[in-house]
């Protein structure tokens, strides 16, 4: 006989299901097209998936069974992933036509936004290819603030929704939305501010190390002395992606490449199938479409998507590689499983796998037998490339630093000065001189502070757990490229569990030990 906490697992499923498929098929569409009418689909079918996880008797009865606990520890993990679904969820009618309202706003600014320069709109991709080639100072400055312009356009929209979202926290109990978000997400915030006041310890030196020779390496490229250098200088505009340091110039290596012939070449290698995934996929820039990249699972029973902008360069190789490692997550987890626990046990679990896919770019193994480097150059492009990875890793980190502690502060007073609190902690984190004379919400122009919220930090410890996964795959299967027993294993220890453990249990689970820093500090040596 059905036990009480199974009839109630069967009939949230039963609700929900229908909701989330309209939800997630309303995300795709508005992605891929950008519309009015599609925007307002995500609109409603978000609210209504809203309105279903915020029903309080619903809430109090998953709150009840989850604290009685369970014998069966399936059961015991849905009833606990129900609690916090709609424990994420609890706000008032009112709230959530705000939060909707806002947020598909702020969308749609997003998704339509063409930066003007010179009279000419330009996509994302253009102004990337400006400042990453450009040697003309006046140039890349430009397409720099070029690429601000979105953040006056939705600004006031941003703190009105951080606003919102901390009354509907305060609500619960929570200091604010930051508070709330981390601790739902089952991550304790003394922690979290622990670990990445560890890290800032840990990459300060060798980061500035690193600066000083990017600073040498830019005033000779530009012709200025590095204390002319500015924000628009470093070939990206946040500075969440490292520089050339080389003459050697690794973008060029991808040059002609087609990024979804490598990325086939590569999980072919390991035995992962994702021709049906690409199939799916919208893989190409166009007007009205989102300009970022992401991976969704509309169903959760093996329809799962990449959105893409592709175009043969470094960075779309390393984009598609690590989309698709989001896909191949979502696509191999066990079916058996309650349709609720078909997920990765945690963001910063599939942030991991995506992570360790996309650095397949910077590996040696990777460039030789995927690339085709002929061995003459094969040397020279190595070196290049692990210089490069590491750079990445330090800037990212910093990066990361900025956002997390930003969002911190942003959420601590929405109607604070965000344009200094921004630009101090850049300079803090990153060691970037701040535009003279500027003040602009320039910290609105980067799209997850307020559509992925709260978010960025998994990235960072998704990195963490990628350099414990790739030191399981050294021991386990000899290495990753070309190593059938890689995906293999990826697919029994990693994927195939989907979310019947807590994202510590299942971390311990596939490596064997616990979540730990040393395997990525050693990559920074």
């Amino acid at each position: 006989m059905t036990d009480q906490a199974s009839q109630f697992i069967d009939q949230v499923t039963e609700a929900v299901r229908p909701l989330y498929l309209a939800y997630s098929h309303a995300v795709w569409e508005a992605a891929i097209s950008g519309s009015q009418q599609a925007n307002e689909a995500e609109k409603q079918t978000q609210a209504a998936l809203m309105r279903f996880w915020s029903e309080a008797e619903r809430h109090q009865q998953a709150k009840r069974l989850s604290e009685a606990g369970h014998s069966d520890p399936l059961t015991a993990r849905a009833l606990k992933v129900i609690y916090l679904s709609s424990a994420k969820a609890q706000q008032d009618e009112a709230t959530i036509q705000e939060l909707t309202e806002l947020e598909a706003s702020i969308r749609a600014a997003y998704y339509n936004f063409r930066a003007e320069l010179d009279g000419e709109l330009l996509t994302d991709n253009q102004l990337d290819n400006m400042l990453r080639t450009s040697t003309d100072s006046d140039e890349v400055k430009a397409a720099y603030l070029a690429s601000k312009q979105i953040g006056a356009e939705v600004a006031d929209d941003v703190r009105q929704l951080a606003r919102v979202r901390n009354r509907a926290a305060q609500e619960q109990g929570f200091r604010d939305h930051f508070h709330k978000s981390l601790t739902l997400d089952e991550i304790d915030e003394d922690w979290l501010l622990t670990t990445f006041d560890h890290l800032d310890e840990l990459t300060r030196q060798p980061f500035e190390q690193l600066k000083a020779s990017m600073d040498a390496h830019l005033a000779k490229r530009f012709d200025l002395t590095p204390g002319d250098l500015r924000p628009w200088h470093y070939g990206d505009r946040f500075f969440q992606n490292a520089p050339s340091l080389s003459d050697f110039d690794l973008d060029q290596v991808y040059e002609g490449h087609d990024p979804v012939d490598l990325s086939l070449a590569t999980y072919d290698g390991i035995g992962l199938e994702v021709r049906p995934i690409l199939d799916r996929s919208d893989l190409y820039a166009r007007d009205g479409k989102n300009q970022h990249a992401f991976c969704l699972d509309l169903d959760r029973e093996g329809d799962v998507r990449t959105l893409n902008n592709l175009e043969p360069n470094l960075r779309w190789d390393r984009t598609l590689l690590h989309e698709l490692g989001h896909a191949v997550y979502d696509e191999l987890i066990d079916r058996t499983l309650p349709w609720v626990l078909r997920e990765p046990p945690h963001t910063l679990s599939t942030e991991a796998i995506a992570i360790l896919m996309g650095e397949r770019v910077f590996d040696e193994t990777w460039l030789t037998q995927i690339v085709g480097i002929p061995g003459a150059e094969a040397r020279q492009v190595a070196e290049a490339a692990r210089q490069r990875q590491r750079a990445e890793k330090l800037v990212f980190t910093r990066w990361v630093l900025v956002m997390t502690n930003f969002e911190r502060a942003m959420y601590a007073d929405p109607d604070g000065d965000l344009d200094g609190q921004w630009w101090d902690l850049i300079e803090r984190h990153q060691r970037l001189a701040r535009p003279d004379g500027r003040t602009a919400p320039d910290w609105a122009a980067k799209y997850h502070i307020p559509l992925a919220p709260v978010y960025y930090h998994n990235y960072e410890l998704g990195t963490i757990l990628a350099a414990q996964i790739e030191d399981s795959l050294r021991q386990q299967a000899g290495g990753l490229v070309g190593q059938r027993e890689a995906g293999e294993w990826l697919s029994r220890q990693v994927f195939f569990p989907g979310a019947r453990l807590d994202w510590r249990a299942h971390a311990e689970y596939a490596n064997g030990r616990p979540f730990a820093l040393d395997a990525f500090v050693a990559e920074l040596s």
